[in-house]
């Protein structure tokens, strides 16, 4: 049996083909316990880019040394507020429980009286706060369902800091590498995407990294804002270490109503030491001011420089989340705004049935 030179008979096609899944799979599959650092390596340099330029020309041009450089105030402003947070979440834990069920065991006081005046639920919240008062083991009976998963939340968050903080430090470093290539990488995805969709493909990997630009300054922002102004609420308010509550506040922004876990404890706390006006104060000052200024903030540092309407950024920042983590906060968005300019694209394309038609 004879074939044509320069082409594959059946069987060798089909070994071809076997060969070349075997091995994507097999590189899948080393490569899958970095494939988050690799991520978030990529989502680090493609939104600092702009601080590493800058280190750039301070250094007058040395890339290694602003790689360097830039990794190292990355892990200065990121990494050591975690760890340091963890550490003093851990040392304060006992403290934080006896104060809790003191507070319980204590009960809360007697509402107070302009509390009935609040329009619409002043008088149930009134009536439900005097039967706690009256009855502080029906207080401890509702509260206990939420006492063990919280517990148990702050417990995987502090023993997840290890391994959190090994994946940041190799994201850091597999930044660095793309700060120094940066060029060569950005002309190698532009080229991928040049052959795989032509000029279209290569518009929307500008599209992808202005996304992640504008989801990563707008959630640091927004995590800044609400921090200062959970601060602001827990040292008017009395409550102490106001500093390091606004610290895991920013960390907690991420997510949203994360800052809950803060705020609401502290007032409660505030309420048990007989500060009843101030633990409302800072109720309030959590829920209407921080808890309100995310759904300010966010959408309005998000949607600088994306090239989607607000509603899609929005939804793809929420629906990201829920679907796919932390890594989602990213994911979503950009996915959401890439399928929104191909399909823009091809609404707005010239070619139509009648212009096709037409000799």
């Amino acid at each position: 049996m004879s074939t044509v030179p320069g082409r594959l008979s059946t069987f060798e096609r089909i070994a071809v083909g076997v060969i070349s899944v075997a091995l994507v799979v097999g590189c899948y599959l080393i490569v899958r316990p970095f494939l988050t650092a690799f991520l978030w390596g990529a989502i680090i340099s493609v939104s600092t880019r702009g601080l590493f330029q800058k280190i750039l020309g301070l250094v007058r041009g040395k890339r290694k040394l602003a790689a360097f450089l830039t990794g190292l105030f990355l892990v200065a402003v990121l990494l050591v507020p975690i760890a340091a947070l963890a550490v003093n979440v851990t040392s304060e834990m006992p403290k934080l429980t006896a104060r809790f069920n003191g507070m319980l065991e204590g009960g809360l006081r007697e509402p107070p009286a302009w509390l009935g005046g609040i329009p619409l639920v002043g008088k149930s919240a009134s009536a439900k706060w005097a039967a706690y008062s009256a009855d502080p083991q029906s207080l401890r009976e509702d509260l206990r369902p939420f006492l063990k998963p919280v517990k148990d939340f702050l417990v995987t968050a502090v023993s997840g800091v290890s391994i959190g903080v090994l994946e940041f430090l190799l994201s850091i470093f597999i930044a660095g590498l793309l700060y120094i290539h940066w060029e060569k990488v950005a002309a190698t995805v532009d080229r991928i995407a040049f052959r795989l969709g032509g000029e279209s493909a290569r518009r929307q990997v500008a599209v992808v990294r202005s996304t992640i630009r504008g989801v990563f300054k707008g959630m640091l922002g927004t995590c800044a804002v609400q921090a200062i102004l959970a601060m602001i609420g827990f040292w008017v308010s009395g409550v102490p270490n106001a500093f390091l509550l606004g610290m895991g506040t920013f960390f907690l922004s991420f997510v949203p109503g994360g800052p809950t876990v803060l705020w609401l404890p502290a007032a409660l706390w505030l309420n048990s030491q007989g500060s009843t006006g101030w633990a409302i104060f800072l109720g309030l000052w959590g829920l209407l001011i921080v808890g309100g200024s995310d759904n300010i903030v966010r959408p309005l540092l998000i949607g600088r420089g994306v090239e989607a309407p607000m509603a899609i950024i929005f939804l793809g920042v929420i629906g990201g989340l829920l679907s796919f983590g932390f890594l989602g906060l990213f994911i979503g968005p950009t996915l959401l705004s890439v399928a929104y300019n191909l399909f823009d694209e091809w609404m707005k394309s010239e070619t139509t049935p009648a212009a096709a038609a037409t000799p």
